[in-house]
């Protein structure tokens, strides 16, 4: 997908693969149970079938499901598994790890590298907003600036810019399109009582 794309593939089994903003993933050819994601963010909701498991390859490491609704997130050397509904087994590729396996129960997430697994807990309201993009919105409940940011950016070729550090520690809670940089900015602006500038293309938040 593109950025700010996304795309629902449905495999011959009736399986279904949301992509999320600038994703790459892979599907061998021949192989209806195995998907490689390069990069970025997938929704999977997999028609189980205990003879012939589900596996996902991402980040030097295998999620297997066991009858499951899962989302995978792709970057920088990690992943992050958050596990909606039934459950999935997250493991190393690495035959060295694989005695630090995980079975993730909903509201569990894992986040992996590929020498490292740990898991923590979500409700499932936070995992409901986690997973917004799906209805091409971005849910923020007391997020940072910084980090309301960056998952904008994500989204779209314009970008924004926090010029102060401390603007960014600043907190914002809404929901807001993905697309819609100019009116999350703009409710920046009003709401935390900033100054937001266009400078060639580039969105810039200051005090």
């Amino acid at each position: 997908t593109p950025v700010g794309g996304r795309l629902t593939l449905v495999l011959k089994d009736g399986s279904q693969i949301e992509l999320n903003t600038n994703t790459t993933l892979r599907l061998p050819a021949g192989n209806i149970r195995h998907a490689i994601l390069e990069k970025g963010e997938a929704y999977f909701q997999i028609r189980h079938d205990a003879a012939r498991p589900f596996e996902v390859a991402a980040g030097g490491n295998r999620i297997v499901d066991l009858g499951t609704k899962f989302s995978v997130r792709a970057s920088a050397g990690s992943i992050k598994v958050s596990l909606i509904e039934g459950s999935a087994k997250v493991e190393s590729e690495n035959p060295a790890e694989s005695a630090n396996a995980v079975i993730l129960k909903p509201g569990d997430v894992a986040l992996a590298t590929a020498s490292s697994l740990t898991v923590s807990r979500k409700p499932q309201a936070a995992l409901a907003d986690q997973l917004a993009w799906r209805n091409g919105m971005l849910a923020f409940k007391y997020a940072t600036l910084g980090e309301a940011v960056a998952e904008f950016n994500r989204y779209n070729d314009t970008k924004i810019v926090i010029a102060d550090p401390r603007v960014a520690k600043l907190t914002i809670y809404g929901n807001f399109p993905t697309s819609d940089v100019a009116g999350f900015a703009d409710a920046a602006q009003v709401s935390l009582k900033l100054h937001v500038e266009n400078r060639k293309g580039v969105i810039v938040i200051t005090r």
